[in-house]
């Protein structure tokens, strides 16, 4: 079943449209995640700026002057990397409901439940394949690099090898691309069942359908951009947190309390505009191929 791309590009803006105050509550529920952040994490992402600052214009930094870097961004990973999933999980949960279901207005749209846990097992299992044939794929790229060293001629197997990875990435994204908005609606993760539903006749569309919505999200954002730009300039970029490194998080509050405030609104703001962007028309693609009507 063909369904209009070009159309469902659009969901995004008709979901802000239609449900504005949702989308001000996913932006609030950024600024949350965000501030929880950097309350968990904030002296770290300051060192790190500290750090590459000192570390730009100098030779090749040692061994023992990489630690601290690293040791920061282990930190910040381990806090940020099961927190974002989770959030994410609530966040595309909300709107794939916002889009299937658009009368269950209560909350925003978001919830913390079943349906959540479920998108979020279908969220892993798509990271873990797409990891998988990552790491397999530079694997294999990187042994063919090595054999090169000696063989120049393979040099052209491994752009070759390169680029097919690339597009297997790209094919096995559009494939997977209706997972959440699938298990979602059945009430099940649905991985094989978005898997078959995204095949030859939906493939090319549901690739253009995303690239129109990843253009508009880009533009957004840039424009968020030139519109916060004053704002920023006003009360003083990131740059402020170099020179910070080891600052608790309460020290910086109190130093950079005005250029944080700004920092968190516009980028919780952006955030919810762009992901309702770019995830809202796979929702919509969803219910066209399963011959539902959108609200």
């Amino acid at each position: 079943m063909i369904f209009p791309a070009t159309d469902c590009a659009f969901e995004g803006f008709r979901l802000t449209r239609r449900a504005p105050v949702a989308v001000l509550l996913w932006a609030a529920a950024y600024a949350v995640f965000f501030g929880l952040l950097f309350l968990l994490v904030g002296s770290h992402f300051a060192t790190i700026l500290s750090m590459v600052s000192q570390m730009e214009g100098q030779a090749e930094p040692s061994l023992e002057e990489m630690q601290p870097l690293m040791q920061a961004y282990g930190v910040i990973v381990a806090w940020a990397a099961p927190l974002g999933l989770l959030f994410s999980a609530v966040i595309s949960t909300a709107i794939a409901r916002s889009v299937i279901r658009p009368e269950d207005r209560k909350f925003g749209y978001m919830r913390v439940g079943k349906d959540e846990l479920r998108v979020l097992g279908a969220s892993l299992i798509v990271a873990l394949i797409m990891f998988g044939v990552t790491v397999v794929g530079f694997m294999l790229v990187s042994l063919v690099a090595a054999l090169a060293m000696t063989a120049p001629a393979l040099w052209l197997a491994v752009v070759l090898l390169s680029l097919a990875l690339l597009a297997v990435a790209i094919w096995l994204s559009v494939r997977l691309s209706l997972v959440v908005p699938a298990t979602f609606a059945e009430g099940r993760i649905a991985v094989k069942s978005a898997f078959a539903m995204t095949g030859q006749k939906t493939f090319w569309p549901l690739f253009g359908m995303a690239i129109i919505a990843w253009v508009m999200a880009m533009l957004v954002g840039l424009l968020g951009s030139a519109v916060a730009a004053p704002l920023s300039l006003m009360v003083g970029g990131a740059e402020r947190l170099v020179g910070m490194e080891g600052a608790s998080v309460p020290s910086l509050l109190s130093a950079l309390g005005p250029m944080l405030a700004v920092s968190l609104v516009v980028n919780a703001v952006m955030s919810a505009a762009q992901i309702v962007i770019m995830y809202a028309p796979f929702s919509a693609a969803y219910l066209h191929l399963r011959g539902a009507s959108r609200a």
